[in-house]
């Protein structure tokens, strides 16, 4: 008897817990959502690689790549024709005659080595300035996504483990490429 009596303290401990509160019971201070917002994705690669907007961003710096790759192949032809052109002459000259050019030559190489890296970090820089623009651009178009659609969050893909649905990636795409072809949107 004294466990049929435990039980039905149980229960009855168990259904004050989840009762409702009584009338007049003060309600906590956060916000109740009747209807659960959506919570959606975007990837952010691939709106750098699909849409137009991002296209041309990408092709611009692709572009300034590979200008400064071949003003480093022309440098570095030029570099090897005068040092070669530095070793012929390195056979009619004395050790002191000669130890001046080299010299020189040396401190070239340096310059030229020095301002190729420096244009090199900045255009590390750019592309990394043209990204943080790019999605500086692409979040007012998501913003103006979530506030027609009541989103709460939007996350990157990368972050989310499972999902039925959600990405938003194609939509923000087709958005930007509007905005980008209405001049609403350029690439740096």
């Amino acid at each position: 008897m004294l466990g049929i009596a435990r039980i039905f303290l149980g229960a009855m401990v168990g259904a004050t817990c989840v009762a409702p509160p009584v009338v007049g019971q003060v309600a906590p201070n956060f916000p109740i959502y009747q209807n659960a917002p959506e919570v959606v994705s975007v990837n952010r690669e691939r709106l750098i690689q699909s849409s137009e907007f991002g296209k041309a961003l990408v092709e611009s710096l692709a572009a300034r790549q590979k200008a400064l790759v071949e003003e480093n192949d022309t440098l570095a032809q030029d570099m090897e024709r005068e040092e070669r052109e530095l070793t012929d002459v390195r056979k009619t000259l004395t050790s002191e005659e000669f130890s001046p050019l080299a010299e020189a030559f040396d401190e070239k190489v340096k310059e030229v080595r020095r301002q190729q890296d420096q244009k090199a970090v900045e255009l590390a820089q750019a592309l990394e300035g043209a990204r943080f623009s790019f999605f500086r651009q692409a979040e007012r178009v998501i913003a103006q996504l979530m506030k027609e659609n009541g989103i709460v969050f939007v996350l990157d893909e990368s972050a989310v483990w499972i999902s039925q649905g959600g990405d938003v990636t194609n939509l923000v795409i087709e958005r930007l490429d509007a905005a980008y072809r209405a001049g609403e949107m350029e690439p740096e």
